[in-house]
């Protein structure tokens, strides 16, 4: 049998826990840091990309996917910070706009072809993405004006464009 000796003694050591795991949270905080990105380098440094197509980038692929991440107030709650940390971090590895130059023409050309097929899909921009950053709803109209570009593009590419 338990005296209340032994449960205060669980008590504190259950709230000495508690304690220490939301201190622990609250000061891992781990945003990516703000790297500049060189504007030589971005996807409209030396590709013409048309307005609308580069206002459906902005708004709907950017913060994951360049150096242009706009954190929302979320992202400094310790958890949260880790997740969007983690999907920045794995957006660029797959394409970063900021980085655009950097890879071959081939490159470009197959990245441009995903792009179109991942939006038409509706696998990009992700639903949770979408569910709090509402100009990142693609209409059709955006899909279409963001793969016609892509195609032309690519075309371009292999041709020997750079």
């Amino acid at each position: 049998m338990r005296t209340g000796s032994d449960v205060r003694r669980d008590r504190l050591i259950l709230i000495g826990l508690l304690i220490l795991l939301i201190a622990s949270a609250a000061r891992s905080y781990s945003r990516l840091p703000e790297l500049p990105a060189n504007p030589a380098d971005g996807v409209d440094a030396n590709t013409l990309v048309p307005a609308p197509v580069m206002s459906t980038l902005r708004g709907a692929c950017f913060d994951c996917h360049s150096n242009e991440t706009r954190w929302p107030w979320y992202s400094q709650l310790p958890l949260a910070s880790h997740l969007l940390a983690r999907d920045v971090r794995a957006g660029r590895a797959q394409l970063d706009w900021s980085h655009w130059e950097e890879y071959n023409r081939f490159d470009r050309a197959e990245l441009l072809d995903k792009v179109c097929e991942r939006a038409s899909s509706r696998v990009m921009p992700p639903w949770q993405y979408r569910l709090v950053h509402r100009d990142a709803w693609l209409q059709p109209a955006d899909i279409r004006e963001l793969c016609e570009w892509a195609r032309t593009e690519s075309t371009r590419l292999v041709q020997g464009g750079s």
